[in-house]
């Protein structure tokens, strides 16, 4: 057998060492977890930096977490393998489902343990709406139109209900945060408005900060239920990686005093595992074919 070259020994040796090198690299790079947010950027990232801080501690992973000015540059930055993983709207991953691993999707859970939860009409007390065709004539505010509870299902409520908002409104509008849309409804700049169905339970002591007298505010009407947001991982990740992330969130549990906190300040109760057909209520609401 002939012997190698020195020359080749090197060579080999050099693209061993370069491939380690880059693996080392890859390893280096942030993993971004992306989501779009109810209330303004700077709000989201302080929502969620316990979660976030409690991630890098579980998977000793360097975890960014980023908030997408749109649709748009979500979908190209999806694309571009720039994010891992989402934590949407169900009404967003709907939209994207083909990018994302469907056997790793996993739920989140309301304050009360629920995978639901719904929009609600809200309008100002003694303003003469009492019921939602009431609001024939009026200015509503709605969420903004990437939220699954405070338009797609609004949307529906107020078709179901025989109002049609281009033709029987007086106006209305897509708002922002539940606070925004309180807040208007408090200063009569609108005369109804939808928000979460938590807000009016959760966020009365902030409202009474703003100087909104939340007796003042009344639930009007509930949408039907819709899913909770999902935390999904582009398709192109590693197991590994999926795995780590996926299990530290699922080990959340609000009855231990420290998961609670964190839990608390992102406005969630845990994480359950969930699968795509469990979206498929969404696909009708939008008219979208169901996943195969």
């Amino acid at each position: 057998m002939k012997k190698l070259s020195d020359g080749l020994i090197i060579g080999v040796l050099f693209m061993c060492l370069s491939v380690v090198a880059s693996y080392a690299e890859e390893a280096k790079k942030p993993i971004t977890i992306a989501m779009f947010p109810c209330t303004d950027v700077v709000m989201s990232l302080k929502k969620f930096h316990s979660l976030v801080t409690y991630l890098k501690q579980e998977t000793g992973f360097d975890i960014e977490f980023i908030v997408p000015k749109d649709f748009a540059e979500f979908e190209r930055a999806i694309k571009n393998k720039d994010i891992e993983f989402v934590f949407l709207d169900p009404q967003i991953y709907v939209m994207s489902a083909d990018l994302y691993d469907k056997n790793t999707l996993i739920s989140a859970l309301t304050g009360n343990g629920l995978t639901s939860h719904s929009g609600v009409v809200i309008a100002r007390k003694g303003g003469g709406i009492n019921k939602l065709e009431d609001l024939k004539g009026k200015v509503v505010m709605f969420g903004p139109k990437l939220s699954t509870a405070r338009w797609v299902a609004a949307k529906v409520l107020f078709e179901e209900s025989g109002i049609n908002i281009d033709k029987d409104l007086k106006a209305y509008s897509n708002g922002g945060c539940c606070e925004d849309v309180a807040f208007n409804i408090y200063l009569k700049a609108v005369d109804a408005g939808v928000v979460c169905d938590h807000f009016l339970r959760e966020h009365s002591k902030k409202q009474q900060a703003l100087g909104v007298d939340t007796k003042q505010i009344v639930a009007v009407c509930r949408t039907g239920s819709v899913p909770m947001r999902v935390f999904a991982a582009r398709q192109e990740v590693s197991d590994d990686i999926v795995t780590r992330v996926n299990q530290a969130l699922l080990r959340l549990d609000k009855n231990k005093p420290a998961h609670a906190k964190i839990l608390h300040s992102a406005e969630l109760g845990g994480f359950q595992r969930s699968k795509d057909g469990d979206y498929d209520g969404i696909r009708m609401l939008m008219g979208v074919k169901t996943a195969e």
